[in-house]
């Protein structure tokens, strides 16, 4: 009766820890569209605005407390209020930085010509209203820019706005496509000085005709690239990662690359990541979006996996999105 009793407390111990620790299960965003998440923190809260497409909530903002349960709060831009007028469809990738006391909205859309272009927005508030900067950030007249992000490089105080140039998406398709950084000034809202390509793919590798979407992170002393390659709309999509000690490179790509990829059954084309650092416990967390196994029809979901170690380079365990219960952050 006694090894009875401890047996039955021990499970109820079990349980009620279980509870505590509120384990989660990708996808932590199901059911609805939410493609090329770009998380922020900011005042111990999270905050991830996502690809909209053409709907009329362009860019919509949900907050979270733990990365795991998500709110809608509201939207970057709305199609008859705040939309920039040199938009018209295509409004891809966002994301929110705060540049010293201002929140920049970067993104991508198309313009009245047809030609995709990074835009910035601010505002004094990281739920906006976002105002935008009323015509393109970055625009080039024969190939188009996508996927915007931004870092702060400490030791020169400089902030960079990090993008790639959508070579891929020209009729022929060129055979490179380069992920470009280039200093901004002080407000994030205007380039300074000569771009610097800083990445680009390898055609006869994993990586095939393109890579995308940028994210770089600092850690002991360490820039590390997190980018996406291969056709979104594949099981071939795929994050990998470089590192460098500056943060204009040369970048070294791991070599045992990619760090996710699909998984069978489960997952199809992982990828377009951001990687935030929670700020009570200092782990990292790689969030990004999957499809459901090869459906390629349906809504690209969001998922979340903690960044693991190999010696010097970050991994995620298994080389694929979890698909089992996971300690919340």
């Amino acid at each position: 009766p006694d090894t009875m009793k401890i047996s039955i407390s021990f499970v109820v111990f079990c349980l009620f820890s279980s509870a505590l620790c509120l384990d989660y299960t990708n996808p932590i965003v199901g059911n609805t569209n939410v493609p090329d998440p770009g998380v922020i923190v900011h005042d111990g809260k999270y905050y991830v605005a996502t690809t909209s497409g053409n709907a009329a909530s362009i860019f919509p903002i949900r907050s979270s407390s733990d990365l795991v349960h998500w709110t809608v709060e509201t939207s970057i831009f709305k199609m008859n209020v705040n939309k920039p007028k040199w938009a018209v469809s295509d409004f891809w990738a966002p994301e929110i930085h705060k540049i010293g006391d201002t929140f920049v909205a970067y993104f991508a859309a198309r313009d009245t010509t047809g030609m995709l272009c990074v835009g910035a927005a601010s505002s004094s508030h990281i739920l906006g209203p976002y105002q935008d900067i009323g015509h393109p950030l970055v625009r080039n007249s024969s190939v188009g820019n996508i996927d915007p992000t931004y870092h702060f490089e400490e030791k020169e105080k400089q902030g960079y706005l990090i993008w790639k140039e959508d070579g891929n998406g020209r009729n022929p398709p060129e055979k490179y496509t380069p992920i470009w950084a280039v200093k901004v000034t002080a407000n994030g809202l205007k380039m300074v000085g000569e771009k610097v390509e800083i990445l680009k793919n390898d055609p006869s590798s994993w990586e095939g005709p393109l890579v995308e979407a940028p994210w770089i992170i600092h850690q002991n002393g360490t820039y590390y690239l997190f980018y996406s390659a291969n056709g979104y709309a594949g099981n071939l999509y795929a994050v990998g990662v470089a590192r460098s000690q500056r943060l204009l490179g040369p970048y070294e790509k791991y070599n045992r690359n990619p760090i996710v990829h699909s998984a069978t059954g489960h997952w199809s084309g992982p990828g377009h990541c951001s990687v935030v650092r929670d700020p009570k416990t200092s782990n990292w967390f790689m969030v990004y979006h999957s499809w459901l196994w090869d459906q390629f029809n349906g809504n690209r979901v969001m998922v979340m996996d903690k960044i693991r170690w190999d010696g010097v380079w970050p991994i995620i365990e298994g080389n694929v999105p979890s698909w089992t219960s996971q300690p919340t952050p």
